[in-house]
């Protein structure tokens, strides 16, 4: 069989467009895992399908995503997945936002991950057998037909098996099919008496029929997905992910279903990382920090993980000074690691922290550590450690404030572990002295206490095998998600919400400003950001509301819970660590903020601090500190103790401060808003002097000299 080399991977949308194989259209509910996938933003979008593999977990072309390569992580233009909706002019289904791509290396295929999952909708079975010459497929998608260009349903035609290679097969139409442009990613399905299951997704397409093209040849190939089942498997099952480092600088990977304990898969790379590693914190899934023997700290890029490990050169953070032979990372913004007998805590405001990005706030924790063999961190703000006794104690480190740890175990089987490594979530994993792996589980991780703790000896991920000295897990939970630092929130007069990323270092965005198409159910009046996901929102008739932020890109948002009355508040800061202000009038209140995700019982200890602030910009710069300009243009700096006692302010500027918004994340990095909608910004040396001489401006270099028009700002403090 011949067939043509006419890709089926894109088709450019107009406005309003949607594309679908030409077939039978398929009735509604049929086929609910089949999806549409939509690839940047009108009007040059990009339109392929695909099929929900698990609940989270879409599979489609890889060519979808643009040119080589695709590399493992998010997708670098907007992508947004309808599934479970056959006629895509209805409504209903699950609409998502994808925020991580993993490509397979070698077949146009890739896996792409869901802000949330697709609850109520089955994913469809993976083929466990080749396709066999001669049998029919039903091949399914959104593209393009021979009458319409246009199509609002999804389509389906049966195909003949022809030609069985081992990554892909050729098919031809048993009628009048044709797979178009728009159904790249597509499936090809075998109906089998239990339900339909994946045999393939389409790869290209002679295109003979389809609606603006020329000749007759329908004949198309499929990639094939039953060679690929334990790849999606590995994938979508296994949620630990544990990475290697070996003494000849060869790195491994590794995935584990926590449910079952079962190692999946391990790969080991091929390149080395030209240096000796000494110690090693996933930051995410494709993002290490290893120091060497020579007390170097590098950044690792992960470019491919499953079923080839690969990575980028490394890049030196810092040349020197990082002796650490412990790291490890929370999954919330803050690395942990021990130099001798001193445990150090840092922020890390990147997800990609290079030489000109800043990991900081360098706090020393305690001495008298060095009994500790191994470092784990648990989740935000704990940690556990290992000593050579068998004795394991977690430790509670907050941001501020007096450290508290605990006694889990005195086990000896913990003195025969030399790496410890945990994703979170309870779950422990030990490292023998004859390379086995064993696990733990803690159904109350954080309550300092071990009574919980369960240990499986009968049941281990393996008994031998792990020859890697060094290991770190990617944590559940990887903040920050950008490979910039400074993360700006924002409401605009219609009611949306707006989100933009900046570099510090540069000024310059990381992208356009996104913004919400939801509509908040009330007229937003001010805003402060709790963290990467959670936004304090007040209306103008005095309602506070948590917004819980599902995605950036695009910019999602779940239902707006009302916190309650009484907040008139023209003004709200939040400090990053547990503290928000709000000016009412021109009084100053302190709150304290007792969770990330917080009801109206956890903002407790409303304390007022003073009345006469009558500035009209707000921000917390740094812990203890607020921040704020006038309208007669001075810049003003008060220091504010925990128990909500203030000091005279320090006047930073006595003019020129005559700006609509003044947002800070921390480190001494301001950003204003001119009336004319300009973005500004500051750099202050040390936000805590009460001097304003070290206030550096960057004239010439604004972050835009227009477009900033929402009406209020918000920056997510680094340390949140």
């Amino acid at each position: 069989m011949t067939l043509a080399t006419t890709a089926v991977v894109v088709t450019v949308l107009a406005a309003g467009s949607a594309q679908a194989v030409d077939g039978d259209e398929v009735p509604d509910g049929t086929y609910a895992f089949a999806a549409k996938v939509t690839v940047g933003t009108q009007p040059d979008a990009q339109a392929c399908s695909g099929a929900l593999v698990a609940p989270q977990w879409v599979i489609t072309a890889r060519g979808c995503f643009g040119p080589e390569p695709i590399q493992l992580g998010a997708p670098a233009r907007d992508t947004t997945v309808t599934v479970g909706r056959t006629d895509l002019a209805g409504s209903g289904g699950h609409v998502a936002p994808v925020v991580w791509l993993v490509p397979h290396p070698d077949r146009d295929v890739v896996l792409a991950r869901l802000a949330t999952p697709a609850t109520g909708i089955t994913p469809v079975r993976v083929a466990g057998t080749a396709p066999v010459a001669g049998e029919t497929l039903r091949a399914a998608g959104y593209g393009r037909t021979r009458t319409t260009w246009v199509p609002d349903r999804l389509h389906a035609a049966d195909f003949t098996v022809g030609d069985v290679q081992a990554g892909t097969v050729a098919i031809s139409p048993a009628g009048d099919g044709v797979i178009c442009k728009g159904d790249a990613g597509g499936p090809a399905l075998r109906e089998t008496s239990t339900g339909p299951e994946l045999v393939g997704l389409h790869h290209t397409s002679a295109g003979g029929g389809c609606l603006g093209a020329t000749g007759t040849d329908a004949t198309a190939v499929e990639t094939r997905a039953d060679a690929l089942a334990g790849w999606i498997r590995q994938t979508t099952v296994a949620d630990v992910q544990i990475y290697g480092a070996l003494p000849d600088g060869r790195l491994t990977f590794s995935v584990i279903d926590s449910a079952s304990g079962d190692r999946l898969t391990t790969v080991t790379s091929t390149a080395t990382l030209g240096f000796t590693p000494r110690a090693m914190a996933a930051l995410n899934q494709n993002t290490l920090l290893v120091t060497s023997d020579q007390a170097a700290l590098y950044r690792i890029d992960i470019t491919g993980n499953n079923p080839a490990l690969t990575f980028a050169a490394p890049v030196p953070v810092f040349t020197s000074g990082w002796s650490h032979r412990l790291l490890s990372y929370d999954g919330d913004g803050t690395l942990f690691g021990i130099a001798g007998d001193f445990m150090r805590r840092y922020t890390v405001t990147s997800a990609k922290p290079g030489a000109a990005q800043i990991i900081n706030n360098n706090l020393v924790i305690a001495d008298g550590l060095g009994s500790i063999q191994n470092l784990a961190a648990t989740g935000p703000d704990y940690v556990i450690g290992s000593a050579t006794t068998g004795a394991v104690r977690a430790y509670r480190i907050p941001r501020l404030g007096t450290w508290t740890s605990a006694t889990l175990t005195t086990s000896t089987v913990w003195a025969g572990f030399n790496a410890v490594v945990s994703p979170g979530r309870g779950l422990y994993y030990g490292r023998t002295a004859s390379g086995g792996l064993s696990r733990f589980s803690d159904p109350t991780p954080n309550d300092l206490n071990g009574a919980g703790l369960v240990s499986y000896p009968n049941d281990p991920v393996d008994t031998a095998g792990w020859a890697t000295p060094i290991l770190a897990a990617v944590p559940f939970a990887a903040n920050p998600q950008s490979r910039v630092d400074t993360s700006i929130f924002g409401l605009t007069a219609d009611r949306r919400l707006t989100y933009t990323a900046i570099d510090s270092v540069t000024g310059d965005r990381d992208g356009p400003t996104v913004v919400s198409a939801q509509t908040l159910p009330f007229t937003p009046r001010t805003l402060a950001t709790l963290n990467y996901n959670t936004l304090l929102v007040t209306d103008t008739a005095g309602n506070l509301y948590r917004v819980d932020i599902i995605a950036t890109k695009p910019l999602l948002y779940g239902t707006p819970l009302d916190i309650g009355d009484g907040w008139t508040h023209r003004l709200l800061s939040f400090d990053g660590n547990d503290t928000l202000y709000g000016i009412a009038g021109s009084t100053l209140r302190r709150y304290r903020v007792g969770k990330p995700k917080p009801v109206q019982a956890d903002i407790t200890d409303n304390v007022q601090v003073g009345t006469g602030f009558s500035q009209n910009t707000m921000a917390a710069p740094t812990l203890g500190y607020l921040l704020g300009s006038t309208t007669d243009g001075r810049l003003l700096s008060y220091p504010i103790s925990r128990e909500g006692q203030w000091s005279p302010a320090h006047v930073l500027a006595a003019s020129g401060w005559t700006y609509e918004s003044l947002v800070s994340p921390g480190n001494g990095e301001y950003y204003v808003r001119t009336s004319a909608g300009a973005l500004l910004r500051f750099k202050d040396t040390d936000p805590a002097n009460g001097s304003g001489t070290d206030i550096k401006a960057f004239p010439n270099d604004p972050v835009d000299t227009a477009g900033w028009n929402q009406i209020a700002l918000s920056a997510q403090p680094y340390l949140s």
